[in-house]
């Protein structure tokens, strides 16, 4: 009980400290354009990286996938995505599928948005703000799954029951642009849904949008290693135990799995978002390579400093770089 509440005091610390910062303004060159991106972590981002450390937050990740003790259950909804946004839902296979869009829009731009979490987790609070930052700046229409969740599930599962929910939607909003937006595990699912469609005789995505995307789950790049010392959120034991529950009976390096061995070629415009103090770094990088090396349209931004999934947390200066970025991306063609 007293580590609780420990735990809850420092997270107020890091979110209070980080509304009184100012936004930095220091700028640096993005890999693949000359947008501006902040060149080091925000205060708040430094906080909130101080705390994950002090509090082992990788190794508490390693434990909750040994024990399954993520949450299954989806995250109630925000009271004020309720009563700001249109919101409905449907059924897919049994599970919930929530579909968002501004009171009275009428978007020409469908999102499917695949949660991360390790295959194992749900949908978070942090998710749905995310969610409703991306509505409030763009005017979207976004498909949120409750897609199947390992070790009940596996991607064979997982994959059958998101091609048909995209069939679904394409079919239902043939007049608009379609885009495959995830993070981390969502962001590995977004790519690999990509690549099984361009295999089939199915409409492909307008758009890729990957926050610190989990592509490869051998975890096997000799790069990780020198990585781990600088990520304090990312247990490499605990995503090699989530990842073989994942698999099911495929073979790790099965693309379906681990996307980043599947096929590149075709693929619409990418756009990658990354930070440096995240073990997912050395595969984004060759991600990046793989696709340009196709002749893919990749835009691949690295945040100096910032760790896994930081984008989900909405309060920060990094986190809303990011999203206008995203929306000259998404309305610039």
């Amino acid at each position: 009980m007293k580590c609780k509440r420990i735990f809850v005091v420092l997270l107020l610390v890091v979110f209070a400290v980080g509304i009184c910062f100012a936004q930095d303004t220091i700028m640096s060159k993005s890999n693949c354009a000359d947008e501006p991106i902040l060149e080091t972590p925000s205060s708040q981002a430094k906080m909130i990286q101080k705390t994950m450390k002090i509090l082992k937050m990788d190794k508490k990740m390693e434990k909750k996938i040994h024990n399954n003790s993520y949450s299954k259950e989806v995250s109630k909804l925000p009271k004020s995505l309720m009563k700001e946004y249109d919101i409905s839902i449907m059924q897919q296979n049994g599970r919930n599928v929530w579909e968002i869009k501004r009171k009275g829009a009428e978007p020409v731009l469908t999102i499917l948005y695949l949660h991360g979490g390790a295959y194992y987790a749900n949908i978070t609070k942090p998710h749905w703000l995310l969610i409703g930052k991306i509505i409030e700046s763009m005017n979207v229409r976004i498909i949120v799954p409750d897609y199947p969740l390992a070790p009940e599930s596996n991607c064979e599962n997982i994959y059958n029951f998101l091609e048909a929910l995209y069939v679904k939607n394409v079919n239902k909003y043939s007049d608009n642009r379609i885009a495959l937006m995830g993070d981390s595990a969502g962001g590995g699912l977004a790519l690999g849904l990509a690549q099984r469609i361009q295999s089939r005789d199915i409409k492909q995505a307008d758009e890729i949008i990957l926050f610190s995307p989990w592509m490869d789950v051998t975890m096997s790049n000799p790069h990780i290693r020198e990585l781990e010392k600088d990520d304090h959120i990312l247990s490499v034991t605990g995503f090699r135990e989530a990842c073989e529950n994942y698999a099911g009976s495929l073979d790790l390096t099965d693309s379906r799995v681990s996307p980043i061995y599947g096929d590149c070629s075709n693929l619409p415009e990418v756009s990658v978002f990354i930070g440096t103090h995240d073990v997912l770094l050395a595969d984004a990088r060759k991600c990046k390579a793989i696709l340009e090396g196709h002749n893919v349209k990749t835009n691949y931004f690295e945040y100096p400093g910032m760790f896994h999934d930081w984008v989900i947390i909405t309060s920060l200066d990094e986190s809303v770089d990011v999203l206008e970025k995203v929306k000259m991306i998404l309305f610039s063609n």
